[in-house]
C-alpha cells in the first residue's frame, strides 16, 4: 500500500508559514507604501480642496479661532492611545521583543491599517511584523487574535454604555442624501458582526479550541476546499498553537491586557471629542455639548468606516464625520471649521501614524532582516 500524506504535515506548514511570510514582506515594500501613502494623502488633499472651495475664502482657515488647551488634550490622548497599545502588545507578547521593537512593532502595525482598506484590515501583515520582531509565528497570530478578541469587547461593551447613558436613537445621524437609510442597516449589522466575531475567537481560543481544529482540518479535505487546503491545514495548526499560548496566561495579565485597550480606545474616541471642543470652545461653553452623543456617533460611524473599501478609510471618514455630527451642537459650523476639525482629527488618529510608520519601516526592514529562525516551527 502507498504511503498515505498526513493531513497536517510540519514541511506543508512550513511552506505556508513561508509563503504568508513572502506575501507580507513584499507588502511591505517601501515603493509600495509609498503609492498607498500618496494615495491616502490625495483623496485627503481632494476633500480639503472642495470643503473650502465651497466658501470661496481660503483665508478662512487661517483666521480660525480655536482653543489651544482643548487641542493640546488630544495631543496628549494620542500618545496615551499609543502607550495603551505598546502597553497591551508588552503584555500579549511577554515582553519577548524588548521595548524598542515593540514601539516598532505598534507603528508598523498601524501603518498597516492606515493603508490597508478598513474591511481587509491588516492582521495578516501585524502577524508578519510581529513574527520578524521577535516572536514564533504561533505566538504572533495569538497575540493578533487577542488584540482582535479584547477591541470586539470593548467595542460591545462600549455600545452597552452609551446606549444605557443616551439611548439608542443617538447612535443615529440626522438623515443625509448620500447615507439615507442605510446607517441603522450598517450600525447594527457591525454589532452583530463584532458580537459574532467576538463569539468566534472565544470559542476558537478558549471554549473549544480541539473541536475548532477538527472543524477546520475537516473543512480542509473537501473537495471544493482544494484549493485553500494547505493553507486552512496550516492555519488549523497554528490556531491550534496560538490557543494553548494564550489559554496559559494568567487572570492578572489578561486584566492588565483588558485595561491597557480600555486605555487605548477610550483615548482614541476622546480624541474627536477634545478636537471638536478645540473649535467649539471659543464661541460656547463646552458644558453645552453632550460627550456621550458624540462618543455614541463615533461609535456608529467606526461601523461604517470598517465597510470602506480606501486604505484607512482615507476620502470616506473625511466625508462621513460633518454628516455624523451635524446636528449635536447647538450652533451651526462653518464649512472652514468643519475643513479645519476634519483635518486635525484625521492628523492625530491616521496620517501621523502613516508619517511615523514611514520613516520607521526603512529602518526597521534593515535592522531586522530576515532571519532563518522565521521560518521554523513555533
Amino acid at each position: 500500500m502507498a504511503p498515505t500524506t498526513p493531513l497536517h504535515s510540519p514541511s506543508n506548514d512550513e511552506a505556508a508559514r513561508v509563503a504568508r511570510h513572502r506575501q507580507a514582506e513584499n507588502w511591505l515594500q517601501p515603493a509600495r507604501i509609498r503609492r498607498l501613502i500618496s494615495w491616502t494623502v490625495g483623496l485627503t488633499a481632494l476633500w480639503i480642496g472642495w470643503t473650502v472651495s465651497q466658501t470661496g475664502d481660503w483665508s478662512g482657515l487661517a483666521e480660525l479661532p480655536w482653543n489651544g488647551s482643548w487641542l493640546g488634550i488630544a495631543m496628549v490622548l494620542a500618545v496615551l492611545r499609543d502607550l495603551g497599545y505598546v502597553w497591551r502588545l508588552h503584555l500579549l507578547s511577554d515582553g519577548l521583543m524588548g521595548m524598542r521593537r515593540t514601539v516598532s512593532g505598534i507603528l508598523l502595525w498601524e501603518l498597516s491599517s492606515a493603508l490597508t482598506p478598513s474591511v481587509v484590515g491588516g492582521s495578516a501583515v501585524a502577524t508578519f511584523i510581529l513574527n520578524r520582531n521577535g516572536l514564533n509565528w504561533g505566538r504572533s497570530l495569538a497575540t493578533v487574535m487577542a488584540t482582535a478578541l479584547l477591541d470586539e469587547l470593548f467595542f460591545l461593551a462600549a455600545v452597552l454604555m452609551v446606549s444605557v447613558a443616551v439611548g439608542w436613537d443617538a447612535f443615529l445621524p440626522a438623515s443625509a442624501s448620500w447615507i439615507e437609510g442605510s446607517i441603522p442597516v450598517i450600525f447594527g449589522g457591525g454589532v452583530a458582526f463584532m458580537a459574532s466575531l467576538a463569539v468566534l475567537l472565544s470559542s476558537a481560543l478558549f471554549w473549544a479550541p480541539d473541536q475548532t481544529h477538527r472543524a477546520l482540518l475537516h473543512l480542509s479535505s473537501r473537495p471544493w476546499m482544494s484549493r485553500w487546503a494547505k493553507a486552512t491545514k496550516s492555519f488549523a495548526g497554528d490556531l491550534n498553537v496560538a490557543s494553548r499560548g494564550l489559554r496559559s496566561m494568567s487572570r492578572t495579565t489578561w486584566c492588565a491586557a483588558a485595561c491597557a485597550t480600555a486605555l487605548s480606545w477610550t483615548a482614541r474616541f476622546l480624541t474627536l471629542n477634545a478636537v471638536l471642543l478645540a473649535f467649539v470652545a471659543p464661541v460656547m461653553d463646552w458644558m453645552e455639548v453632550s460627550q456621550f452623543d458624540i462618543w455614541a456617533r463615533q461609535l456608529s460611524l467606526w461601523t461604517v468606516m470598517l465597510v470602506s473599501p480606501t486604505p484607512g478609510s482615507a476620502g470616506l471618514a473625511e466625508l462621513a464625520l460633518p454628516t455624523f455630527l451635524t446636528g449635536l451642537l447647538p450652533l451651526v459650523l462653518a464649512p472652514t471649521a468643519w475643513t479645519a476639525l476634519v483635518l486635525v482629527w484625521r492628523l492625530l488618529t491616521y496620517h501621523l501614524y502613516v508619517l511615523l510608520g514611514a520613516i520607521t519601516l526603512p529602518v526597521w526592514l534593515k535592522q531586522t532582516g530576515v532571519p532563518s529562525r522565521t521560518f521554523r516551527n513555533p
